[in-house]
């Protein structure tokens, strides 16, 4: 997708392309180019009096792609799900010249190092004190009102409530799905049918899905807490919030290289 070029027919609302940008994975394959340019892109909508050369600046993960015993006591209990479901979002991306120095380095080593950079992108960590999920997720938020700023929508905007803002407390009741409809009456059910689906229409591609979670799914039970087990005999990680598991179906249907329009949870509140 051109970044530079968003109106078109099928262009998601402000809120929807909000809500996506929370979560969506955007290191990685083909879709790093398309960070640099929208982290470039927020960093220019600052408006500096000098030019910025971009052209000795890599894409930093803050939390990063490699954790060291500190991250995972720093990250807490569930520093798996946290690391899995965020690691190349938004919220947890930079732009540094110092990437290779900065590595796997503990966050108050990281700040430091951001405190010294010219990046307005980077001033943003001076009255940080951690770097834990709910840090990368106001971020991202951050981030996510500035990038709708600079890619205005230009189409007609139909009110659509975001349907992450409802899933706390929510019951859902049933699961579409690629032109089907399923019962649910869990999250849970939710998540295993939504892979169970994957696994059947694109049984290669599910590999792709377990190599890019690792600790949330996998051939052997003993290595997760809660587990459901698909129809192919993976085991799958279900002590997750609603939230997250919305997050993880998104992903894995993502990474299926399937639609994420084609996939809808109808809720209830209790």
């Amino acid at each position: 997708m051109n970044w530079r070029v968003l109106q078109t027919k099928d262009y998601p609302k402000d809120a929807e392309f909000k809500e996506r940008l929370l979560d969506v994975k955007l290191y990685g394959s083909n879709r790093s180019e398309k960070a640099r340019l929208i982290l470039e892109s927020i960093e220019e909508s600052f408006r500096h009096k000098e030019q910025i050369s971009f052209d000795n600046l890599t894409i930093e993960h803050i939390l990063p792609q490699t954790l060291n015993n500190w991250w995972k006591d720093h990250l807490g209990q569930d520093w798996e799900i946290t690391y899995e479901l965020f690691l190349h979002t938004i919220g947890n991306l930079t732009l540094t010249a110092y990437n290779g120095e900065l590595s796997n380095s503990d966050f108050v080593t990281k700040k430091k190092e951001y405190q010294n950079s010219h990046l307005e992108l980077n001033s943003y960590f001076q009255d940080i004190d951690t770097w834990k999920r709910e840090d990368i997720e106001k971020r991202a938020e951050n981030l996510s009102h500035e990038i709708v700023n600079i890619w205005k929508y230009f189409g007609t905007e139909a009110l659509q409530h975001s349907q992450s803002n409802s899933l706390k407390g929510s019951i859902p009741k049933s699961l579409h799905i690629f032109g089907e409809e399923y019962p649910v009456r869990s999250w849970r059910d939710v998540l295993e049918v939504t892979l169970n689906t994957i696994a059947d229409l694109e049984p290669d591609r599910f590999q792709d899905i377990m190599a890019q979670f690792p600790r949330l799914l996998g051939w052997d039970q003993k290595n997760f807490r809660s587990t459901r087990q698909l129809k192919n005999g993976v085991y799958i990680e279900t002590n997750f919030s609603a939230k997250d598991i919305s997050s993880l179906c998104h992903r894995a249907i993502e990474t299926a290289g399937l639609s994420t329009q084609d996939w809808h949870v109808d809720t209830v509140k209790p």
